[in-house]
């Protein structure tokens, strides 16, 4: 008989009556959830490369804690709100989201030990092991006696928790061990901060990868520490505290200083989560969360590690297993686009499709362009960028070399923030012209523009994708970069530059959508066309891809689509807040998702019943990409670039390997096994070697 988790939540009430429609819609947080396990399915599919599995895992596990840090804690300052609405996809408050939250994540943790258990049982027959003090014995342990007390305990400050004292603070994300001790019948707690100056783990000498956790290792031997008293009880806990803040001061201060001020913030943010590892008695455990403002459904216990930064640092000791990990892959350099870059661009339009194919063509042309005396001008926007970035070395030169560049950097890319304005000082300090964007609305968008003048006349290379300008993504996420010498996206382009450098969010624009205005009503006229097709008895259809479906609006014009027959296709890799296959509602809706080796990043919408009008851009569907960013859209006009999008868009629909597919009712159902399994991201990878 399997025990009961202290994982499992009680379930909770449904929603109520509300005056939108909730029969073909679904949480935000529970469809992101959902997502989550899909990346955890990873770590459990048995015909991932076992390491690789192991990498699936840490996501899995980095990606619940920024789920927690972002919007768990928006969901916290909500719900303290007065007037805390109901949400139009779900019909619940934010207090009652974050109960639905609460209850959905701990069965996650309990899939995640299981995963780790099965992993690491597998990596042991290659001398991957993860130790406890406990089971080591002889001249392991003597060794590793020796290591805490020359190069752990110096670091260590134990802190006995007495009654009377205030309690420390626990900063969000670091490991801290925790005891129940006595002396007698005296019961106290005690506190020791994992410092981190520490390196994560500890390996053992010899042979394989052995290793220990640093957080592991001083739970071992915490109660040495503390004379006269014995170790009741001990654990790790780690408390994840709100990041869900931004600079919302004077508009004529210092915006780079608003940053700095918000980062320094953070770690003080109330707590929305407590995770143990390990076991605690109940009082210590009601004392911490008391201390800490957390509910008893706001902690969540593991058997396995709350960290795996440690999987990162271990992976080059065992390169010389090659089945433990994907064969090893280099983003293709298309031939057609060896350097000079700049002249072939001016003749055809050109598409790169990360990370099959590589970004330097992209960067030459930037090089290029830093050198070529027709060049006046590089205008570029920044959302997050590489720290070792090749592609902001070549501004710097451009500016050296006499041209005006212009950068307009989003300084509230979340969790890249520091990031983000050394790299503003580095360009301002080279002589470039840095901009941050609009008050209150978030640069979002993938924009380069080169502006020539030949001829007396004006000439524009215009570059649009779907992701960052970072070297270190494009060969983990699959995106689409389109450089064109189109003088009408150029043109378009320009104005969008011009709106930025004024302050202004809208641009009229003759070709490009680009949002805050934009973008929804090009895409809401696209949708009509198609509803005017199917009601005329005319070949239609929409295929969306994306990385998030959320936006009510464009939600309810997908279902009346399907409503008027017209067939919808959608490839959302995260959030999907549309709930397909209801009889008169969204019976012509399919949605899927894929979760693979490579993150699917790329957005690409396609109209027509053979995919005959296409834009690829940086917008998702959710309210925040249509409404509150500067998001750009292009229509693909060349003929040849558009049969390569529609040729991704049929790979990725074919899928049999890594799609999964929503079910109105079972939620999203795997791959089922099939003798002839179509993995679109391998058939890309092949097609480019």
């Amino acid at each position: 008989m399997k025990l009961k988790s202290k994982n499992m939540r009680t379930k909770k009430k449904a929603a109520r009556r509300l005056p939108f429609d909730l029969s073909y819609t679904q949480s935000r947080e529970l469809s992101w959830l959902q997502f989550n396990a899909r990346v955890l399915y990873e770590a459990s599919d048995k015909r991932v490369p076992l390491y690789e599995r192991l990498k699936f895992a840490a996501i899995f596990s980095s990606n619940l804690d920024e789920f927690y840090m972002v919007r768990v804690g928006s969901l916290t300052d909500l719900s303290l709100q007065p007037d805390d609405m109901p949400d139009s996809t779900c019909g619940w408050t934010a207090a009652e989201q974050r109960e639905h939250i609460l209850d959905a994540t701990g069965p996650l943790y309990d899939a995640r030990d299981e995963a780790i258990e099965d992993i690491e049982d597998a990596l042991a027959a290659y001398g991957f092991e993860r130790l406890r003090r406990r089971s080591l014995k002889g001249e392991a342990r003597l060794w590793l006696d020796r290591y805490f007390d020359e190069q752990v305990l110096p670091h260590l400050s134990p802190l006995l928790l007495e009654e009377g004292q205030p309690f420390p603070h626990l900063a969000g994300g670091a490991f801290q061990i925790l005891l129940v001790l006595e002396a007698g019948e005296q019961t106290s707690l005690a506190l020791i901060p994992v410092p981190d100056t520490l390196p994560a783990l500890v390996r053992l000498p010899g042979a394989g990868v052995r290793f220990v956790l640093i957080e592991q290792l001083i739970r071992d031997y915490a109660p040495s520490l503390f004379p006269g008293y014995s170790a009741v009880s001990r654990a790790v806990v780690r408390v994840t505290r709100s990041a869900d803040i931004s600079p919302d001061g004077d508009p004529g201060a210092d915006y780079r200083e608003q940053v700095r001020q918000v980062l320094e913030k953070r770690p003080t943010l109330c707590a929305v989560r407590l995770e143990i590892q390990g076991k605690l008695k109940t009082p210590a455990v009601k004392a911490l969360r008391a201390q800490l403002g957390l509910s008893r459904e706001q902690v969540f216990w593991s058997n396995c590690p709350l960290s795996f930064d440690y999987v990162w640092q271990l992976t080059d000791s065992l390169s010389d297993v090659p089945a433990l990990f994907y064969p090893p892959h280099i983003p293709r350099m298309p031939a057609a686009l060896a350097p000079p870059v700049l002249p072939r661009v001016l003749s055809q339009d050109c598409l790169l499709h990360y990370p099959y194919e590589s970004m330097s063509p992209f960067l030459h042309l930037l090089e290029e362009a830093a050198r070529d005396p027709d060049t006046f001008s590089l205008q570029l926007t920044v959302y997050r960028v590489a720290r070792q970035s090749r592609l902001l070395p070549c501004l710097v030169e451009a500016a050296q070399n006499g041209k005006s560049v212009t950068v307009v950097f989003e300084l509230r890319a979340r969790f890249d923030e520091q990031n983000n304005i050394e790299w503003a000082e580095r360009l301002e300090a080279a002589g470039c012209r840095v901009l941050y964007g609009i008050q209150g609305i978030k640069c979002h968008a993938k924009l380069c523009l080169i502006t020539r003048s030949v001829g007396g006349k004006t000439q524009y290379i215009t570059q649009i994708g779907t992701g960052n300008y970072n070297e270190k993504t494009a060969a983990q996420y699959t995106d689409l970069c389109l450089i064109t010498a189109d003088q009408q996206i150029g043109a378009d382009a320009a104005a969008i530059f011009d709106s930025l450098s004024r302050g202004v969010a809208e641009t009229r624009c003759q070709v490009l959508l680009a949002s805050p205005t934009g973008i929804r009503a090009g895409l809401l006229a696209q949708i009509a066309q198609e509803v005017d097709k199917a009601r005329a008895g005319r070949p239609c259809g929409i295929t969306i891809k994306c990385n998030s479906l959320t936006d009510r609006v464009m939600i309810d014009a997908l279902q009346q689509a399907s409503a008027a027959g017209v067939p919808v296709r959608l490839v959302v890799r995260g959030i999907c807040c549309l709930v397909p296959g209801l009889e008169r509602l969204t019976e012509q809706i399919e949605v899927s998702s894929i979760v693979g080796r490579f993150l699917e990043h790329a957005r690409i919408y396609a109209f027509g019943a053979e995919l005959d009008t296409l834009f690829i851009g940086s917008a998702d569907l959710m309210t925040r990409n249509l409404d509150r960013r500067v998001e750009v859209l292009c229509p693909v006009r060349d003929p040849a670039i558009a049969a390569r999008v529609r040729g991704i868009l049929q790979a990725q629909l074919s899928d049999t390997s890594k799609r999964h597919t929503l079910d109105r009712k079972k939620g999203y159902l795997p791959p089922a096994a099939a003798r002839a399994c179509f993995d679109a991201q391998q058939f890309f990878l092949q097609r480019h070697e």
